[in-house]
């Protein structure tokens, strides 16, 4: 195990040493590094081209590329000729952290292969933007991307955890798995998202393609689908693909779009099995808040539950087709075992005749089960479905005039009274009127952090996840919400110790919050109105869906213009 060091801004070319670093990447190319080595860019440095080190690590001894000293992420900026800003191929066992990383015509991070099992990919407080290249033939391509180049490999024990994915005129933001190599190919396994952001792609946010084990939680995709026109498919935010006992939780995804069809926040695909969607923010989209989708294959045994729909399909066109919650099939597809449990959706479409749910799915020989779930409507149909669905013990309110309508097979546009009438939606209950809830001009929100770093001197994935969350919340209302952060720091810190909590509030980059060095006991958020009263608190971590509910019943919409070029 050795530690080498570069620092592109060196005057001369040293020998890898600390105090006599590489100066350029071609150095460090040269050298095969072995397992347990540290490769550290200066903080501050810029190098520029495109790295590929070479080596693999080995079980508990990784290769580490990581950053150096004190102040910005060191940058690597690929050149307008460059595939890539990094690329490991058939390689294995590497943690790549705390690195700026920009540029390159087809990637950002690439990381590939083409043959066995590769194990162990770490990729933690990475900023990785500004890809873009030429016409795009897959989607198998982008910002990050952890995928094969030939059906003979698969990755096994994949983390991306405090990514921030932004600026790409290709497809992905993060993309774990892909490649077109038939249906018989084998899954990627033990995969996880976590804790990160993407933003501004022509395509799809955050993605789990041909995997099994996977997980994408606490993080946030937005300004999503931004291709101008449709050339190879229509995207969504965070959505999983032949995947299987893959979960998808606690994220937010808002202001997504697509030049087609789609245009959602969150989507289980075709031959997806044993996925859950839940406990989700989906909100201010041009498509669908969910959808569940079957083509050519079965899509089974999934469940959506406990998720937040506010303000979805802003495009008059998408809130017919879809409305926010959608469920289709094509191409003799099924849905078979779906369940939709506890979701709520506030409902104000642009257009009159849209309907919150629509369900025109086969099912094969069970229905579609719809229980305890919440729809708050400004528009008269509920839902439109076909007789393959089956609602019951759920909650409605309509804030329109007259009554509520649903189509559920050949009763259409009925009362709730009339379903229930027909031994439908037993236990459902129905209210006619807005809910009111007092206006406020401006709230703060107070939250006590644990600033704990890890075994490597990051910050670690708990107080990351708040954090994450509360970055977005602040951005989204900056001048109406103040969100002040009291950090909780490792008592007596050494020296070390605190450059590591500095680098690590530089590397979060969050403007908008006012951090407090103060020390109080971490676990509490309170959130306060403008003359400082107290109108709710929480303990423990709380997920966008929670927190941006609360804020948004007070202060209303997200002040989306105020946000600017978010990092």
């Amino acid at each position: 195990m050795h530690a080498w060091f570069i620092d592109c801004a060196a005057a001369q070319a040293g020998d890898g040493s600390r105090a006599h670093p590489w100066n350029s990447l071609a150095a460090a190319q040269a050298h095969r590094f072995a397992p347990g080595d540290r490769i550290a860019l200066a903080r501050g440095s810029a190098c520029r081209g495109s790295f590929s080190p070479q080596g693999s690590g080995a079980g508990g001894k990784p290769i580490r590329l990581t950053a150096y000293g004190q102040g910005l992420r060191p940058k690597i900026v690929a050149g307008a000729g460059d595939r890539q800003a990094l690329l490991l191929f058939n390689q294995e066992n590497w943690q790549i952290d705390s690195l700026d990383l920009a540029g390159g015509s087809t990637y950002g991070i690439f990381v590939s292969g083409d043959k066995g099992v590769l194990h162990h990919i770490r990729l933690i407080n990475l900023y990785v933007h500004d890809v873009a290249g030429g016409p795009m033939k897959s989607k198998d391509n982008g910002l990050v991307v952890v995928g094969p180049s030939g059906r003979d490999v698969i990755f096994s024990d994949v983390l991306i955890d405090g990514v921030v994915a932004a600026h790409t005129s290709e497809w992905a933001g993060i993309l774990i798995g892909g490649g077109i190599f038939g249906m018989d190919a084998p899954l990627n396994q033990h995969v996880v998202v976590r804790n990160s952001s993407v933003h501004d792609v022509y395509g799809d946010g955050i993605i789990l393609f041909r995997d099994s084990d996977g997980l994408i939680e606490n993080s946030t995709a937005w300004e999503t689908g931004m291709q101008p026109t449709q050339t190879i498919g229509t995207p969504n935010a965070i959505w999983t693909w032949t995947c299987t006992d893959c979960t998808v939780r606690d994220n937010e995804a808002f202001l997504t779009d697509s030049p087609g069809v789609d245009g959602g926040a969150y989507d289980i695909d075709w031959n997806d099995t044993r996925n859950t969607v839940e406990r989700n923010y989906g909100h201010d989209t041009q498509g669908y808040c969910i959808a569940v989708f079957g083509a050519g294959y079965v899509t089974s045994e999934s469940v959506v539950r406990n998720n937040l729909c506010i303000g979805n399909a802003r495009s008059p066109r998408l809130a017919v087709l879809q409305g926010a919650v959608y469920l289709h099939t094509w191409n003799g597809g099924v849905i078979r075992g779906l369940r939709l449990e506890g979701n709520t959706l506030l409902w104000n479409p642009p257009a009159a005749t849209a309907a919150g749910v629509v369900d025109d799915a086969k099912t094969g020989d069970a229905p579609i089960a719809f229980t305890g779930n919440r729809i708050d409507s400004s528009a008269p149909l509920l839902y439109r479905t076909n007789a393959q669905f089956a609602p019951a013990a759920n909650a409605y309110r309509f804030t329109g005039a007259g009554d509520a309508r649903f189509t559920l097979g050949e009763r259409r546009e009925v009362t709730l009274a009339a379903l229930q009438a027909a031994g439908l939606e037993k236990g459902s209950t129905i209210e006619n009127g807005a809910a009111q809830e007092k206006p406020q001009a401006s709230l703060r929100l107070d939250a006590t952090v644990d600033f704990a770093l890890d075994a490597d001197g990051l910050l670690a994935s708990v107080p990351r996840a708040q954090l994450m969350v509360l970055r977005s919340l602040a951005a989204q209302y900056s001048g109406a919400l103040e969100v002040t952060v009291h950090l909780h720091e490792p008592a007596n810190a050494t020296q070390e110790q605190a450059a590591d909590v500095a680098n690590a509030l530089l590397d979060l980059d969050a403007p908008q919050i006012h951090f407090l060095h103060d020390g109080q006991a971490p676990g509490i958020i309170r959130l306060s109105g403008g003359q400082g009263q107290l109108i709710n608190q929480w303990g423990g971590f709380q997920n966008a869906a929670t927190l941006g509910g609360a804020v948004r019943a007070r202060l209303g919409a997200p002040r989306f213009s105020a946000m600017g070029d978010q990092p």
